[in-house]
């Protein structure tokens, strides 16, 4: 029988018990990516991450990212964990399944130190036109859609699809209905999940208030998502939502209404019209740790 280790690190926040919880097991040679699986479920986390050796040039690592369902092409939550519990100098170059991905130590506005990943540059899907059918799949009505914005999918490598709307009030009343998300993913079957989110937050420092749910992938509601937080940016940018600056920098706070308020901070480069560059970045906390027998 063998053991792995694994550590527990709370993301997107500095404070225990807040933010996104990671399971990261450093050392998971050995471990069939099958078992990875079966593992993920059993933790039941948004997702676990396991860290293998890689020979991919220009690479420190392989990560392989699960839900409790299934296995992710890339995400941002465990990323950025990952690098914090490696913490493999101020620089370290994941190999995932999109390729590899850059992630760095910077310095918040607090001086509190982030990993700050950077992400593809955004690809626009497939737009929504049936306003009254998305809002129901919430459990809201069409009028609390943010009138004149698009609902489209957006990937930075993992694609997502993206219901602005009017207000927080909406954002707070909105429920999954996984059988009607079952119709929409039909026509958006690349989406991972629906990210929710409004600009009206009532904060001049929060540029974005968002929750993102993913029921296929196990995941009812996720406290913090990285990967659908750069999309976001390149969305708000996009459409003029917010001040023109290079780079934009964006406060998104997701996880509220689940207790875990989290703290994603995104920056893009470029205008409207051509993004070059996006990064999603955030600070983390220890939690703990355990072991699984094998």
């Amino acid at each position: 029988m063998s053991r792995y280790e694994y550590r527990l690190v709370d993301v997107f926040t500095s404070e225990r018990f807040g933010g996104n919880p990671l399971a990261v097991f450093p050392q998971a040679e050995g471990i069939d990516p099958a078992v990875m699986q079966r593992i993920a479920c059993e933790l039941n986390l948004s997702e676990t991450t396991f860290v293998l050796p890689t020979t991919h040039a220009g690479c420190d690592f392989q990560v392989r990212i699960f839900t409790p369902h299934i296995e992710m092409p890339m995400a941002g939550h465990p990323t950025v964990g990952t690098a914090w519990v490696l913490d493999h100098g101020n620089r370290v170059t994941f190999l995932e399944q999109v390729g590899p991905i850059v992630v760095e130590r910077v310095a918040a506005a607090s001086g509190a130190p982030m990993w700050q990943m950077t992400q593809l540059l955004p690809a626009w899907g497939p737009r929504l036109n049936d306003r009254d059918v998305v809002a129901a799949m919430l459990g809201l009505s069409e009028v609390d859609l943010a009138p004149d914005l698009p609902i489209e999918v957006i990937t930075c490598g993992a694609p997502f699809l993206f219901v602005p709307l009017r207000n927080v009030d909406a954002l707070r009343r909105a429920r999954m209905r996984p059988d009607r998300w079952e119709a929409i993913a039909a026509q958006v079957p690349a989406a991972h999940g629906a990210f929710c989110f409004t600009t009206n937050t009532g904060d001049p420092t929060i540029a974005a208030r968002s929750r993102m749910f993913a029921p296929a992938a196990g995941v009812a509601e996720d406290p913090a998502t990285g990967s659908a937080s750069g999309p976001l940016g390149c969305y708000l940018v996009h459409y003029g939502l917010i001040a023109s600056a290079t780079p934009a920098r964006i406060l998104s706070l997701q996880g509220v209404e689940m207790g875990r308020p989290s703290s994603v901070h995104i920056e893009i480069e470029g205008g409207p019209d051509v993004i070059t560059a996006v990064r999603v970045a955030g600070v983390c906390v220890a939690v703990g740790g355990g072991y699984i027998e094998l």
